[in-house]
This record gives structure tokens, sequence and C-alpha cells, in this order.
């Protein structure tokens, strides 16, 4: 079962409209038909099992059978403070496997080991995120947000437990086994080539952050994406 996308706005109670480049997708490379079914997310926590009625080059009419909710999403919120990674590549990757795993948000963050301060490509980040969505079979699509400064990314996060992975050795540490009470919304920090400096860490447990240990070993940045979010959700 594969999931396609279209936004709130095409969709009424008895159909939807997928338009632009995913109704070329449907209609040129999947050579889907009028008759077939299809399941299409709106990217806020809806699923249409549909018909599809007419297709044409840049729009596919449907009709829908059945409205699922929340399908495939978890049920505790991970915000994903990640900062800037020096390889491109590796960024993107994050993003991807953070969507995939079931993040709620990602905010890309601008620290001092930064390398490029200047990267914004939100608008790739979050084509990224909308494929990695379709493919995991979420329909929940993470919102991704403009590149925010350390400091000022410290005062968005407002979860119920908030956290930053540090790897250094500090009294104030937990890991993920420490995590045993149910909770609803996580803010998780992840720094980039260097990881935090002292300064930040002590910035973030001033606002009220745990420092989270990752264990014995050294993981790239965005390894340890993965590996906490995966404890975690």
């Amino acid at each position: 079962m594969e999931f396609y996308y279209t936004p709130k706005q095409y969709i009424s109670s008895g159909t939807l409209a997928i338009v632009d480049d995913e109704a070329k997708h449907l209609g040129r490379v999947l050579r889907k038909q009028p008759g077939e079914e299809i399941y299409v997310t709106d990217g806020e926590g809806s699923v249409f099992r549909c018909k599809i009625n007419t297709i044409s080059k840049e729009l596919i009419d449907c009709n829908v059978i059945e409205k699922l909710s929340s399908l495939n999403e978890p049920k505790m919120k991970i915000n994903l403070y990640q900062s800037l990674i020096k390889n491109p590549d590796r960024f993107e990757f994050a993003v991807e496997k953070a969507v995939e795993l079931g993040v709620h948000t990602i905010h890309p963050v601008i620290t001092e080991h930064v390398i490029n301060k200047t990267t914004n490509k939100t608008e790739r980040w979050q084509s990224i995120a909308l494929a990695a969505m379709k493919q995991s079979q979420r329909c929940m699509l993470p919102k991704v947000f403009e590149p925010l400064h350390f400091a000022e990314a410290l005062k968005v996060a407002n979860g119920e437990l908030k956290l930053i992975a540090d790897e250094k050795e500090n009294e104030l540490r937990i890991s993920t086994a420490d995590i045993i009470v149910p909770i609803s919304t996580i803010d998780v920090f992840i720094g980039p080539e260097g990881g935090f400096t002292a300064g930040e860490t002590e910035l973030a447990a001033a606002h009220g952050f745990k420092v989270l240990s990752l264990g014995p070993r050294k993981f790239r940045s965005e390894t340890a994406a993965i590996y906490v979010i995966s404890k975690l959700i």
C-alpha cells in the first residue's frame, strides 16, 4: 500500500483532487488508471481510501471511499532540533530518517561549532520530509522550520521534557533508560560535528533541559539523531 499526498484545500466531504507534480507522478510514471483505488493523506492526520475518477495531465479527481485518522502515527510528539551539518547530504539524511521514525517537527539549529552558518534549504528539506512521510506511510507531515540560532531555539522549545544530547561527562546527565514516565512531547537537541560547547550545554540546563547521554561511543550528528529518536519513539 502506497501513500500519496494532497493538501487539505483539495479535499471535500466526498471527493479529493491530486494536483501538479503528484498528479503527474501517478498518471505518467505509475500509470494509474480510472477505477483504481489509492490511499491519499492530507499530511494533517487523515488518510483517505479513494477510487480514481478521472485523470488529466496535472489533475487526478478521486471519490473518497473511507477516511482514516492518525494511521501509523506515534503517540509521543518528538520535536527534533538538529544542528546543521557541514556535509549537506548528511543533514538531509537526518531529516529523511527522522521523519521515517516519526518526529513531529524539525528545527535546523545554528550552534557555535556549525560550519555553514548561512545554509538555508528549508524548501528542499520540506520536500524531503514529504517524500519520507509518504514512503513510511505516515499521515502527519512534519514541518521543517527556518534555521534558528541556538539561543533562539532554546526559547522556542516548550516540550514536556527537553533534552540536549552531549558526549561530555556531566553530573546532570541522564540516559534514555531513565525516561520511564508517559510523556506527550519531547524536544531533542542534537549537536553538529564537535558537539555542543560547554557554554551551550550550561545555557540549555538553565532553560530546563536535561543532558542526555548517548553511551560510550561517539556518533556522527545524523547517527545521534536516529539513535535518540529510535530509543524514545
